[in-house]
C-alpha cells in the first residue's frame, strides 16, 4: 500500500529524452511529461510532484468555477 500522497513514476527512454508517466496513488490521476535524458532521479521526482500538484489544483479550481450563463440576452 502506498503512502498518502504517493506518486508512482514510470520512466521510458525515447531517443535523447525520457518520457515520464506519474500516477497519483490516491486518485489514479495520470500526468505525463518529457525530461532530458540527463535529468537525475531527484529532478524527475520533483518535476512529477510539481506537475501533479498543478493539475490537481487546476481540476479543483475548475470544479469550483461557476459556468457562464449560456442563454444569451440581457440580464436585468
Amino acid at each position: 500500500m502506498a503512502d498518502k500522497g504517493s506518486i508512482y513514476i514510470e520512466i521510458l527512454p525515447v531517443g535523447h529524452a525520457l518520457e515520464i508517466a506519474a500516477i497519483d496513488s490516491e486518485t489514479g490521476r495520470e500526468v505525463r511529461f518529457v525530461a532530458p535524458k540527463t535529468a537525475t532521479e531527484d529532478e524527475i521526482k520533483q518535476l512529477a510532484r510539481a506537475k501533479m500538484d498543478y493539475v490537481m489544483r487546476k481540476e479543483a479550481e475548475a470544479k469550483n468555477k461557476k459556468p457562464p450563463d449560456s442563454r444569451g440576452g440581457i440580464v436585468v
